[in-house]
């Protein structure tokens, strides 16, 4: 009798089970979601999104590790990524500024890549677009908040990436801890799919690769 009731309890819950186990398979092996809970990414992302993190971008993962298939492609230039820095467990979200041999000098809110500055057009106090050299995007700067001069000119090593947040007095990125290494990465931000942020309704179709 009681092994009769253990086969129906798994009978009645086995399409849950592998309902489970897939949603994680897909989680781990094909695509995420990751809410955002600090402001390092404004204007272009907000605390309170909820991105849409593809892993199929630059190869497909294998499940439940960190390691991947094989590679269809490599993080570009402004491209917005999700990672596993070396100094902390926590997963994050940055703009890929810098990519394997690309020279890059930093000073203030003035960022050069490969001898050529990029462009900056002011939209309002606090908010630019920044082009020439990167997919065109907004950045943010804080007039309250100092901004990070890094001396000289840097070389981003093979299978390496420089990254910074859109807000760029208001990022703990590679300017303070150095390079993302290319096994480090989990994924490419593709969109923003859900908000709890006041900015959601005007945003919400946004795109952000």
């Amino acid at each position: 009798m009681r092994c009769n009731r253990l086969r129906k309890t798994i009978k009645n819950y086995a399409s849950l089970l592998l309902m489970l186990l897939a949603m994680t398979v897909f989680r781990t092996a094909v695509a995420d979601w990751n809410y955002v809970p600090s402001g390092s990414m404004e204007p272009t992302i907000t605390p309170g999104d909820v991105l849409v993190v593809s892993k199929l971008s630059y190869g497909p993962s294998v499940p439940f590790t960190s390691s991947r298939l094989f590679s269809i492609g490599e993080p570009q230039r402004g491209d917005i990524i999700t990672f596993y820095p070396s100094h902390t467990d926590q997963c994050l979200v940055k703009r890929v500024v810098g990519v394997p041999g690309d020279r890059l000098r930093i000073q203030g809110r003035d960022l050069w890549i490969n001898g050529k500055k990029l462009q900056q057009t002011a939209l309002s106090d606090n908010l630019l677009q920044e082009s020439s050299g990167i997919k065109p995007h907004k950045i943010k700067i804080s007039g309250s908040r100092g901004l990070p001069t890094i001396e000289g000119e840097i070389r981003v090593p093979e299978g390496q990436y420089f990254v910074m947040g859109d807000h760029r007095n208001n990022s703990y990125d590679s300017r303070y801890w150095g390079f993302v290494d290319q096994s480090q990465v989990v994924g490419k931000v593709v969109r923003i799919g859900l908000s709890f942020s006041p900015q959601f309704a005007e945003r919400l179709a946004l795109a952000v690769d």
